[in-house]
């Protein structure tokens, strides 16, 4: 047996962006392009869920036959050549670059922020993965301090992309003379 991110997880993602969705709306009156821009953000943060935690084997026969121990199998030391895998760490990069390039369409951060998110990211991630391995008892995911390292540098590089973003479209609107419509002058005003 095995927990899949599948259309009953889909459906509770769906409420919760619901619910989500109506108390930025009525709450805090954000305008329907903050909500695009939020909505983005949620399907992306769902799929980093998606990707990184499923599917959750429950399978006892499974247990037998992975034999992987969840204390043994984990990795605690940065960039030990025994865990260490160039495919893997690039992975968890590219996983981790809409993070740092969308987060500011939807929060103001600085740098150091988004430094902390980053690697909160990254832990939170590892974590979570231990806690089902745990209550499993057996893990078909390793965790690796790595992946922390390697999804914080991912969260800076996005966030590195967005400045660059950011700064380009400010000098193409004021070369272009261009007259900005609600989405362009939301992208415009984007914080950091």
């Amino acid at each position: 047996m095995l927990i899949d991110f599948d259309e009953s997880i889909m459906l509770i993602a769906a409420f919760f962006w619901i619910i989500i969705i109506l108390f930025l709306k009525i709450k805090y009156k954000k305008s329907y392009v903050y909500l695009f821009f939020f909505t983005i953000f949620f399907i992306y943060l769902c799929n980093v869920l998606k990707y990184t935690q499923f599917p959750i084997i429950l399978d006892g026969e499974m247990k037998k036959d992975i034999g992987q121990n969840v204390w043994g199998d984990a990795n605690f030391i940065p960039f030990n050549p025994d865990y260490f895998a160039i495919k893997t760490s690039l992975l968890n990069i590219l996983l981790t670059i809409p993070f740092g390039f969308g987060l500011p369409f939807i929060s103001k951060v600085s740098f150091k922020k988004i430094a902390v998110l980053g690697f909160l990211l990254g832990v939170f991630i590892e974590i979570l993965q231990l806690i089902i391995a745990l209550m499993v008892g057996f893990t078909t995911r390793y965790v690796d301090v790595n992946d922390i390292i390697f999804n914080f540098s991912g969260v800076l590089l996005g966030y590195g992309v967005f400045k660059l973003f950011l700064k380009s479209f400010k000098f193409l609107i004021k070369k272009n003379n261009i007259e900005l419509n609600s989405f362009l002058k939301f992208i415009l005003n984007s914080h950091s």
